[in-house]
This record gives structure tokens, C-alpha cells and sequence, in this order.
């Protein structure tokens, strides 16, 4: 029997590339039949993948879902750092930039999927302090990431906020998942997405020359 360094580099990959592809397939199984309706058996034929392969990932079916949203968050952090300077570079008004930083946290083709994900989870965590404690974690690095979105923002137009800039993060966020529930109940048509994040973000900036105030720094 072979082995060695080279067998082993290519098992790691395999279970690498495995993984993936389960987190991959498995939000959509989640959307359609809850965490607790979905079976391990859907999950695997999903994938393509024997039911050996997800026991050898994940401990349950929960393991997999919190697996699935934390990469999914971590996406969306990543594209937003890498989004931002583009839209701040291309001459759009703050608060079109607003805008765009929530619709950056969407993929604008599955994000009612990914919501659904998270709204099952949230039911997990109200039996589960662990599942609660994980996902405060991820709501804690979103709300990081426009705090320093927002803050960039303000300091290229030369703006200073009014309250506490991870206040006005956490209300743009709500903003985001009320318009989320919406599409969720009457469909896409039926939400006017993100229409009072603009008015949210004027009503809690200044400009920075009214009254000498430095640019928004993060607070």
C-alpha cells in the first residue's frame, strides 16, 4: 500500500474539497426543508456524496448549517473590504454608497435563501445557548464590518455621526433584514429594498465643516 507525505496531502484535499462542496449545496436543502425537516440522506444527495463523507465533516446537522453560515459571513466580509474602495472611487453620493455596502452583503440572486438559513438557525439558538453564542459571534463581525465600511465613508465625504457609529451599523443592519422578511413574505416584488437606509444614514451624519467637528472617526 502507498503512503507518504504525497497520499496524504492528497486525502487532505480531498476532504478539503469535499467540505466545500457541502457547504456549498447545503443552504439551499436548509431553505427549502428546515434544518430539523432536511435528512442527512438529502444533504448527501445534494452534494453527490455518501452519507460517510458527511459524518466524516460534520458531527450533525447543526454542525453543518453553523459551518455553512460562518462561511457565508466570511464571504461577505471579504467582498465588502474588497468592493469598498471601488464604490468610494467612483464618484456615487454617501448615501448610495450606504446602499450598496447592504446590498454587498447580499449575493442579489440567493440572499433570501442565505436569511432563511439564518431565521432556522435562530430557532436552533432559542434551545441552544452554543448555537446562540456562535451566532452572536457572526452577527457581531458583521456589524464590525460596516462599522468600518461606514466609518470609511464618512471620512472620504467628510461627515461625523451623530451617535455611536456600531449603533447606526446595527440599524442599517436591521434595515437590511426587515427588507429580507419582506421578500420572504410577498416575494421580491412585494419589498422596496433598502429604501430608508439614505434616510437613515442623513438623519445620523453631519457634515464635518458645520461646526469644525474632525472627520468621523471610529468609535
Amino acid at each position: 500500500m502507498t503512503s507518504g507525505p504525497g497520499r496524504d496531502e492528497g486525502a487532505k484535499r480531498s476532504r478539503t474539497a469535499t467540505r466545500r462542496r457541502l457547504l456549498e449545496t447545503a443552504a439551499g436543502v436548509f431553505a427549502e426543508r428546515g434544518i430539523e425537516g432536511a435528512s442527512v440522506g438529502e444533504l448527501c444527495a445534494a452534494a453527490g456524496f455518501s452519507r460517510g463523507a458527511f459524518y466524516s465533516n460534520f458531527d450533525s446537522k447543526t454542525d453543518l448549517a453553523l459551518a455553512v453560515y460562518e462561511d457565508h459571513v466570511e464571504q461577505l466580509v471579504s467582498r465588502l473590504g474588497e468592493q469598498l474602495e471601488r464604490w468610494l472611487t467612483a464618484g456615487a453620493s454617501a448615501e448610495e454608497v450606504v446602499v450598496r455596502i447592504l446590498e454587498g452583503l447580499s449575493d442579489h440572486t440567493s440572499d433570501t435563501t442565505w436569511h432563511t438559513v439564518r431565521l432556522e438557525l435562530l430557532l436552533t439558538a432559542r434551545r441552544s445557548p452554543a448555537v446562540r453564542e456562535v451566532l452572536a459571534g457572526h452577527r457581531d463581525a458583521l456589524v464590525d464590518a460596516v462599522v468600518d465600511a461606514l466609518t470609511r465613508v464618512a471620512r472620504r465625504q467628510r461627515l461625523r455621526f451623530t451617535v455611536e457609529v456600531a449603533d447606526l451599523a446595527r440599524m442599517l443592519l436591521a434595515t437590511y433584514d426587515g427588507s429580507l422578511n419582506a421578500r420572504l413574505a410577498d416575494g421580491p416584488e412585494g419589498a422596496a429594498e433598502h429604501d430608508v437606509a439614505p434616510a437613515i444614514w442623513l438623519a445620523f451624519t453631519r457634515p464635518e465643516e458645520a461646526d469644525g467637528t474632525p472627520p468621523a472617526d471610529r468609535r
